[in-house]
């Protein structure tokens, strides 16, 4: 894992194309895990130097093709560099590769076995798919990318989920109980003091009595902002746990260690219900991980500015590309169309 962070570094355009051992691509006669990573290192730099270069995106797509074992060394590449936060493997990713005279256009200049090639992407993301389906399994209801979706309990409670979002959902006489297993949530709860209403994300517990609020499990936390009434969040760390209550514009973050406290103008609780992120000095990294969930691919973002440059603004989530160009415009951001399905966001 260290040396795929340790190669990003370590490819410069001229030594790239030498050390591969062809003119663009690294060499894919190379099958052992250490040069699939360095492979797979040399593509992300190689692509976001030349995003417009049609022969090096297609033989990208060639590469990428060639085995689960190559898809599987990008992907780890991009997550091991904090690079990249996947949607969640979903039909609309593969349903958005180009198809018929399109496809033959972007694939131009290829080897004549395209049509191999291209049944090996998708069999590769059904590989990487796994995950995604075991998912599916224990959930209740789910949301692919760019979808809302409002699910109504059997108690009465209106429960409407982000874009990526997965829920299961339990009542019994200890109570009403509602796992987020992936993703973001807006609730409204029906009142009923005999039968609390609780919302569980990984190590955290949001109780309610009667009330409407948001929660969004992040992979390093949980974030809980209260539209209207009270809720009691509990924070565990497996050895001690901290309780919070919170009434209409309060919100709590976690992250597993520190639980921290913020303010927040009721009527902009889960703006996302509405298609829009209003964010008020937030690192862009935060930023694009709100965007993420409603782009159909993947959004791979780099550069120190990610966690140390704070934006403010309101952006389209339904219009991903235009929330991507908004920030690019305004704040100084690179964006580069790799292919139908890929964004590279360079923050310097």
């Amino acid at each position: 894992m260290h040396e795929a962070i340790q190669n990003i570094g370590q490819w410069g355009s001229a030594e790239r194309h030498a050390e591969a051992g062809m003119k663009t691509g690294p060499d894919k006669n190379h099958c052992r895990g250490g040069d699939l990573s360095r492979q797979a290192s040399a593509w992300l730099v190689q692509l976001e130097d030349a995003p417009e270069d049609d022969t090096l995106r297609a033989e990208f797509m060639d590469w990428l093709a060639t085995s689960p074992a190559h898809l599987a060394a990008w992907e780890e590449t991009a997550r091991v560099s904090d690079l990249i936060v996947l949607a969640g493997p979903s039909p609309q990713i593969i349903s958005s590769l180009p198809s018929g005279s399109a496809r033959r256009t972007w694939f131009r200049n290829t080897r004549p076995a395209r049509a191999l090639a291209s049944l090996a992407v998708a069999a590769c993301f059904v590989w990487i798919a796994v995950p995604y389906v075991a998912l599916q399994l224990q959930s209740d209801a789910t949301t692919e990318a760019g979808e809302l979706r409002q699910v109504t309990l059997d108690d009465g409670s209106r429960v409407q989920l982000a874009p990526t979002t997965a829920i299961a959902f339990s009542n019994d006489a200890a109570g009403r109980r509602l796992k987020l297993l992936r993703g973001e949530a807006w609730f409204d709860v029906t009142h009923d003091e005999a039968h609390p209403f609780k919302v569980i994300a990984g190590d955290n517990t949001v109780t309610v009595l009667g009330t409407a609020f948001s929660v969004r499990k992040t992979d390093s936390g949980t974030d809980v902002a209260v539209q209207r009434g009270r809720v009691a969040v509990t924070a565990s760390d497996g050895m001690r746990s901290d309780r919070v209550e919170l009434v209409a514009g309060q919100s709590v973050s976690t992250d597993g260690t520190v639980v921290t406290r913020g303010t927040v103008r009721p009527d902009r609780v889960a703006s996302w219900r509405d298609g829009i992120a209003i964010v008020n000095d937030l690192p862009i990294g935060d930023v694009i991980n709100r965007i993420r969930p409603w782009y159909k691919g993947y959004i791979i973002a780099r550069g120190p500015g990610l966690s140390d440059r704070h934006v403010s603004g309101i952006y389209d989530l339904r219009d991903p590309d235009l929330a991507l160009k908004a920030l690019a415009r305004a704040h100084k951001v690179s964006v580069s169309h790799v292919s139908p399905w890929l964004r590279i966001v360079t923050v310097r």
